[in-house]
């Protein structure tokens, strides 16, 4: 239930201002003879867009306590699109209101709504702060652009957020009787901001990093890599299935962050990960790494534990999405005891790319009550789960590419398999 806490948490959070502003609703500042119904319908969007704005700082800030309250970091991101794409909405309605209550009378004042074209320059400052707002909206949802160069301009959203801010507090709107309002909005600007500078500016100096060496890489494919690293300080201490944040310090390679799940960690802290080469920065990391290259890693993030499970259990592990049941099977090895039933189905497209089939293996030999069962594309087809007995009296997680994850989705809600019963990690929130 704590997971499923922070949705309705956030949602409440930004849609309180709808109450707060009807206490005060019929109060306005704008003196021309307009229909209430844009002027307020101005406010109410301008208010829920910028509430909604403010706290998708907060969910991109990688706050580690949070994540409880979400069941992972990946949904927290993917709250914080949801959260930014309906404040993106939200925020452009409100001057489009405004600006069709000059039709038909005076339309050549629509562009003074539309545009920095207004003779006040406070309102000039919002419409500067909702164009670069739509701007970076652009790069993030239409026109694709090198992810570390969308990371840089993705920094700059706090910026346009503050021009908001001034907007607001300049104007005055609907506040001056309503001190709840003002309260509520001074918060919120302030946690927006504070959360902004927390992620963009302090982050790489306030949170602690572990340091650690390449010492060993095995390129398994044409496009996947396995990567072997020692710590040069302190052991991770982690939860199996995990994830971390690695950058690479090497020469031909980016230094930007993105996310690993640990395969496996020997006594000795000894970490493995598996990289496929997908964008132009795994594909540096495939061709240009080498040993001795120093890592640091942040984190850990996730919450995708087996053992939060039911007894009987069905992992479903799609190319490299296979990392977490690799750190699960090593893990149940280790305990050589356990109390569940688990059938795990490795979904590649040919037998080759199922290169670590023998860790399974090796745990079905050990445990009866685990089963590997090899899904490979070219000769089984696509995985169909409607073939798995008594699919709703189990739990599913589910580690992989995006089109196999939604498709499975699809098909367990339609055998009837209930919401909290299936479990999946998604990486698509980089």
């Amino acid at each position: 239930m704590k997971k499923q806490l922070g949705p309705w948490l956030f949602w409440a959070a930004a849609l309180l201002v709808i109450p707060l502003w009807l206490i005060s609703f019929p109060e306005t500042t704008i003196r021309h003879n307009m229909k209430p119904f844009f002027v307020y319908g101005s406010q109410v969007t301008a208010w829920a867009g910028f509430a909604l704005f403010a706290l998708t700082f907060v969910l991109s800030a990688r706050l580690k306590w949070l994540e409880d309250y979400f069941g992972g970091l990946d949904k927290m991101y993917h709250l914080h699109h949801t959260m930014a794409k309906t404040a993106l909405v939200l925020l452009l309605i409100h001057p489009i209101m405004l600006a069709l209550r000059w039709v038909p009378e005076d339309t050549g004042r629509l562009l003074w709504y539309l545009f920095p074209v207004h003779r006040q320059f406070e309102i000039n400052i919002g419409s500067w702060a909702l164009w670069g707002l739509i701007l970076l909206m652009i790069f993030t949802i239409v026109i694709r652009i090198p992810y570390d160069k969308w990371k840089i301009s993705h920094k700059f959203m706090g910026l346009f957020f503050i021009l908001g801010v001034v907007h607001i507090y300049f104007l005055d709107l609907s506040m001056s009787t309503n001190p709840a309002l003002v309260i509520y909005l001074s918060v919120l600007s302030v946690t927006g901001i504070t959360a902004w500078v927390y992620k963009s500016v302090l982050f790489d100096f306030v949170v602690s990093k572990s340091r650690f060496r390449v010492v060993k890489i095995d390129r398994l494919s044409d496009k996947v890599i396995e990567i072997v690293l020692k710590p040069l300080n302190e052991a991770l201490s982690f939860t199996l299935g995990q994830f971390y944040f690695f950058s690479f310090h090497a020469a031909g390679i980016s230094r930007e962050s993105h996310p690993y799940t640990i395969c496996n960690m020997t006594n000795e802290g000894e970490i493995t990960i598996m990289v496929k080469a997908l964008g132009d920065y795994t594909k540096q990391l495939y061709q240009e790494l080498e040993t001795g290259t120093t890592a640091l890693l942040e984190g850990p993030y996730g919450r995708f534990d087996y053992r939060h499970g039911k007894k009987n259990q069905v992992w479903i592990g799609g190319g490299v999405g296979i990392a977490p049941f690799i750190s699960w099977a090593n893990d149940l090895k280790r305990q050589n005891k356990s109390g569940l039933n688990i059938d795990l189905y490795y979904c590649v497209n040919t037998e080759v790319e199922a290169t670590h089939l023998h860790v399974f293996k090796d745990l079905e030999k050990q445990m009866e009550s685990f089963k590997v069962h090899l899904i490979r594309a070219d000769v089984e087809g696509f995985f169909k789960p409607g073939e798995i007995p008594r699919a709703t009296e189990k739990d599913f997680f589910i580690c992989g590419p995006r089109e196999m994850r939604k498709a499975l989705l699809t098909e367990l809600t339609k055998q009837g398999v209930p919401k909290n019963s299936i479990h999946f990690e998604d990486f698509d929130f980089t």
